[in-house]
């Protein structure tokens, strides 16, 4: 057989299936949401807990400028929140983690093909590592880390309300 007989577009088009992890996301109603930009999916991720914690009556600031300290306030309190989508391997990474900045609590929005999941930290917790190990997220520099956690170790998002209403004392 000589190369000339092989089409390789084909040739590689195998390849890559041998070497590609699995997709995950084929037919998930949120497919949408993984073909996103970063930013695009940070800005998607904060209007979702805007709305879906004004939905269970609890005070949540309108949307700020992208230049605000921190991204929300709820029922007064500063939160962080982060927006990760699920990979193949099981886990979420949460990116740009600033612990230079003035919020009260950390709040990570895990986007799965047929779920959403989330969890909450102090930021004190997260600095000491409670929440899991942060990561660098370039050589040399201490400002923007990652988190990465499992699917395990997140609740799912029905969950967001009754927590809030624990964790701020709404009662």
């Amino acid at each position: 057989m000589d190369a000339s007989s092989i089409d390789p577009i084909e040739l590689m088009v195998d390849i890559i299936k041998d070497h590609a992890p699995e997709n995950i996301w084929i037919e998930s109603p949120l497919l949408a949401y993984r073909n996103l930009g970063n930013t695009n999916r940070g800005e998607i991720g904060e209007e979702f807990i805007r709305r879906y914690v004004a939905a269970a009556g609890i005070e949540i600031a309108a949307k700020g400028n992208r230049a605000a300290i921190t991204d929300t306030q709820i029922a007064g309190h500063h939160f962080e929140i982060k927006t990760a989508s699920l990979g193949a391997n099981g886990t979420f990474q949460f990116n740009h983690v600033r612990l230079d900045r003035k919020y009260e609590y950390l709040l990570c929005l895990g986007i799965c093909p047929h779920e959403i999941v989330f969890n909450v930290w102090r930021k004190g917790d997260v600095a000491e590592g409670k929440a899991g190990t942060l990561v660098r997220m370039a050589e040399g520099q201490a400002v923007t880390w990652k988190l990465t956690k499992k699917l395990s170790t997140m609740v799912p998002i029905c969950g967001l309300p009754e927590m809030l209403r624990e964790l701020l004392n709404l009662r």
